[in-house]
């Protein structure tokens, strides 16, 4: 999808009804930075406001996706069918992010708390790399979703938490390794999500260029 185009489609027919930002978001149950974001390109409706958005403009959820008007009117029920297949592909992909996100979370007690219950003396260097390296591995899998930076940085000071604890239960404190490996694992994790987030923008970029491209 054209994300520009789709916001120029919005504000063009926005205007054409009459109504400013503010009653348009007045109308829809948001706030008017939502309406700006959606006409700028920046992002998309939720899907749950499609069909009141196209409610509101008289226009149809593929005339919404494609960013312009199409000869042949689908009908409501058609509409109303497409954003149903919409939604539950959502539902889907939220709860295998759900589950992955789990997963990702007892891949890290695995490591920082499950290696040092089971560790002796002796491994003093290995228990804290293995910490690291469950971090990484961890947040590597994370990186793969599309989720929200907000849930994706969360992981952080979960990840921070359980090493913390792993290190209480090797050594009965959190200064030998916890707090040390506690901060480079921050650190790590931090660089792993902000390269993937840089990652994924960049491709979101070369993908629109490319469509660009293909429309001129």
């Amino acid at each position: 999808m054209d994300q520009e185009k789709i916001g120029s489609f919005l504000a063009e027919n926005r205007k054409a009804k009459g109504f400013t930002q503010i009653e348009f978001a007045e109308k829809l149950g948001v706030s008017n930075k939502s309406v700006s974001r959606w006409e700028t390109g920046k992002n998309m409706p939720d899907v749950s406001l499609f069909l009141p958005i196209c409610d509101a403009l008289d226009i149809s959820v593929n005339e919404l996706l494609i960013g312009e008007r199409i000869a042949t009117q689908e009908n409501k029920k058609a509409d109303e069918i497409l954003v149903e297949t919409i939604q539950a592909s959502n539902k889907k992909l939220k709860s295998a992010q759900i589950v992955i996100y789990i997963f990702a979370v007892l891949v890290n007690a695995l490591f920082m708390i499950g290696v040092p219950l089971t560790a002796t003396p002796s491994d003093a260097m290995a228990v804290p790399l293995a910490a690291l390296l469950g971090g990484a591995v961890s947040a590597l899998l994370l990186s793969c979703l599309n989720i929200k930076p907000m849930r994706l940085f969360l992981f952080i000071p979960i990840s921070v938490i359980e090493l913390l604890v792993g290190s209480i239960l090797y050594c009965g404190a959190l200064y030998d390794y916890g707090l040390p490996y506690a901060t480079i694992l921050a650190f790590v994790q931090l660089t792993l999500f902000l390269l993937a987030m840089g990652i994924r923008k960049i491709i979101r970029k070369l993908i629109k260029t490319k469509r660009k491209n293909k429309s001129s």
